[in-house]
């Protein structure tokens, strides 16, 4: 019996030693079953509840190599039975060490491990294009070119809150923008089979779905009008504030170019008389539209009547007065046989004229304008000339011409009863007695201009038969006014952000040429040139410049158009920086309101603090490439509209790129070394000596340069 109870007692003390040590801080390790397992963004480590008592938390422990605890990654206590490390990289294989804490902090000496690697590098080089770059499209149905590397499944988004279902990476896909003209933005985004997602890239285009409008006042349907007429029309569109027109009467080209919306444009057009359609074509980089009108233009004189010297039929002296009847007439302009036009006079009732040279049939050709610059139509009126007068003696210069580009000319010639005629110019002596001939070659005077040749004979007997005279205008170049005018303003250009500009000009047969902004006073003449600077009329908008030039016979004009936009847009809105695993930092911002052509980026090393611009781009989002691993960076944005103006800069967004830590070429505590980290055993953590300060390590060595 008593050998029975010792032994009773010897039980119940092995029983309490067990419970006691079980409960005891510190005691022997027990089985955590911990497993660890690659997630999104890191490795997931796992373990069982411990079953000692008091333990109000837990420890990670990481290393990379196999039996070795490594360092504790747990900034704080564990108190849950799950902790993912999201400061890994891809492909290295990490060993995790999990040890219970009680509440007085003693700490288990567990050294059972779980291994993983992960790939914690989301998809990389994502690129969005919308109709394969476009600037604009007509239609919401667009095409999506994609690309991205490392992609299992992608997505879309018109505004960066409501996504497409993840779909299967695909290199192209059919989408719709969102609703309303204007410019657009398309996000996209991606993630690889881990989950990992990448930062989210855009593209814009502008969506332009309602096209112009042509409305044409002048010429109206089905009306006539004179040889000269007006050309009224406005244009109005939804998007455009400057539109780009072109026009033509039945082929013929009529230059018009670019146009403010909503404003009416007036110019002059010619056309020949009989029915004739007039189209005006427009584009606002998007979409076209055309609108055509058909009139007539009527060879019945109106409004005008000419009578040389009061409809008499004949005449004996090339001196006439003309009678000119012309309602609401400003200036007139005449002409002899329809040949070369004077210049614009003011209207008289009475004008003096002075018929062309030799004897026969003459007419005389008048056109008037009132001071709206309304045309009248070509009115004319014939006489028969006959100075003659019984005398019996004429000359005429080349049969009659007006003109001539040699000096050397042919006579014709006749003379009732000539023995001997002599000859000469204006101003000039008389040649020599010679025998009559009809048929006399002739050199005229130096010097261009109009020029006389004078005519003289005698009969056999010696008696004096009379004179007569004939007149032609010597000109090396055809007496016409200057032609081929043209000018164009900063080579073309639709926009300019500036008044001061650059004019190309061209004309030929000018002697000299003049300037003006439209509503202004136009510029002295000066000898004509095929380049020049030009300062366009203050304020913004449509500006026109005016180009005339001049010659002995005449002026004839031209005209180019640019759209002023001296007005910046606004800042971009909402700036905000974010730096990848990559150390790749992703800037996104909001579009502001207006016409923005593309945007500028400004980046900053914060430690130097001045900005450069490091790029451009006409969507939303751009990715830096450019950056260090362990500096800070400053950004800024611009809008840039299609004049060129760059607007005020939009908030700053400032992003660290830090220096990876852990994985590669790590030390004992997982400690990365090339990137300047190293073990800090009083503070359990690596550190860069220049930023953290360790007791043990002393003054650290300088920051390296970048």
């Amino acid at each position: 019996m008593q050998n029975k109870n010792i032994l009773l007692v010897f039980l119940g003390l092995v029983l309490l030693s067990f419970v006691l040590l079980a409960g005891c801080p510190g005691g022997g390790p027990e089985s955590t079953g911990v497993t660890a397992k690659a997630v999104a963004g890191g490795i997931e480590v796992n373990w069982n509840p411990s079953q000692k008592a008091d333990v109000t938390g837990y420890n990670v422990y990481r290393s990379t190599a196999a039996g070795d605890l490594g360092v504790k990654i747990n900034p704080v206590l564990v108190t849950g039975t799950s902790y993912t490390d999201t400061n890994v990289e891809s492909s290295v294989v990490y060993y995790y060490t999990v040890r219970s804490v009680t509440s007085g902090g003693t700490e288990d000496t567990n050294t059972e491990q779980a291994s993983a690697s992960t790939d914690v590098n989301p998809p990389s080089g994502l690129s969005v294009q919308v109709n394969n770059g476009a600037t604009h499209t007509n239609s919401p149905d667009v095409t999506l070119t994609l690309s991205a590397t490392g992609a299992s499944e992608c997505r879309v988004s018109n505004d960066k809150s409501t996504w497409s279902d993840w779909a299967a990476y695909t290199t192209s896909m059919d989408w719709q923008l969102s609703s309303g003209d204007g410019m657009k933005d398309v996000y996209y985004k991606c993630r690889d089979a881990q989950g990992n997602e990448a930062i989210p890239v855009s593209a814009s285009i502008e969506l332009d779905s309602s096209g112009p409008s042509i409305s044409i006042s002048s010429p109206e349907s089905g009306a006539s009008y004179a040889t000269q007429f007006e050309l009224k029309f406005t244009v109005t569109d939804p998007m455009s504030s400057t539109i780009s027109c072109s026009g033509d009467v039945d082929g013929g080209a009529i230059a018009i170019g670019h146009l403010d919306v909503g404003e009416q444009d007036t110019m002059t057009v010619n056309a020949n008389p009989g029915q004739h359609t007039l189209t005006i074509s427009c584009n606002d980089g998007v979409n076209s539209a055309e609108e055509s009108v058909s009139f007539s233009v009527d060879t019945t004189p109106t409004g005008v009547e000419l009578h040389i010297e009061s409809g008499s039929g004949y005449v004996d002296t090339r001196y006439v007065t003309l009678d000119v009847i012309a309602d609401n007439a400003a200036e007139c302009r005449f002409s002899n046989e329809n040949k070369v036009w004077g210049n614009w006079v003011p209207y008289v009732q009475e004008k003096q004229w002075t018929l062309s040279s030799g004897d026969g049939t003459k007419t005389v050709y008048v056109e008037c304008k009132s001071t709206e610059g309304q045309l009248s139509q070509v009115a004319s009126d014939s006489v028969v000339l006959d100075t003659h007068k019984g005398d019996k003696i004429s000359i005429e210069i080349d049969n009659g011409d007006d003109w001539t580009n040699s000096r050397d000319v042919k006579l014709g010639l006749y003379c009732f009863a000539a023995d001997q005629c002599r000859y000469r110019n204006e101003g000039g002596d008389w040649s020599g007695w010679s025998s009559y001939t009809t048929r006399k070659y002739w050199t005229l005077s130096s010097g261009e201009g109009d020029k006389t040749v004078h005519y003289n004979c005698k009969d056999s007997n010696g008696n004096d038969l009379g004179s007569a005279e004939a007149d032609i205008t010597y000109s090396k170049r055809e007496p016409n006014p200057p032609s081929s005018m043209r000018i164009k303003i900063n080579n073309g250009a639709s926009h300019t952000s500036s008044r001061d500009v650059t004019l190309k000009l061209h004309a030929t047969n000018a002697d000299a040429c003049r300037l003006k902004n439209y509503g202004e006073s136009w510029s002295s003449y000066r000898h004509y040139t095929t380049s020049m600077d030009w300062t366009l009329s203050d304020g913004g908008g449509k500006k026109t410049v005016y180009y005339q030039c001049k010659n002995d016979y005449g002026k004839e004009s031209a005209h180019a158009s640019i759209y002023l936009d001296a007005e910046p847009p606004g800042p971009p809105r909402h700036l905000s920086a974010t730096v990848d695993r990559n150390s790749v930092v992703h800037l996104s911002w909001d579009r502001p309101s207006g016409d923005i052509h593309e945007y500028y980026i400004y980046r900053s090393n914060t430690d130097l603090g001045m900005f450069s611009k490091v790029g451009s781009t006409r969507s939303t989002t751009w990715r830096d490439t450019g950056v260090s691993e362990g500096y800070e960076y400053a950004y800024y944005v611009t809008a840039v509209d299609s004049a060129g103006n760059e607007g005020d800069q939009s908030n700053t967004a400032t992003v660290n790129v830090p220096g990876t830590e852990t994985g590669g070429d790590t030390d004992e505590h997982g400690c990365k070394g090339s990137a300047g980290y190293v073990w800090c055993e009083s503070l359990k953590e690596c550190i860069k000596p220049w930023e953290t300060e360790c007791p043990e390590l002393g003054a650290g060595p300088e920051m390296p340069s970048e």
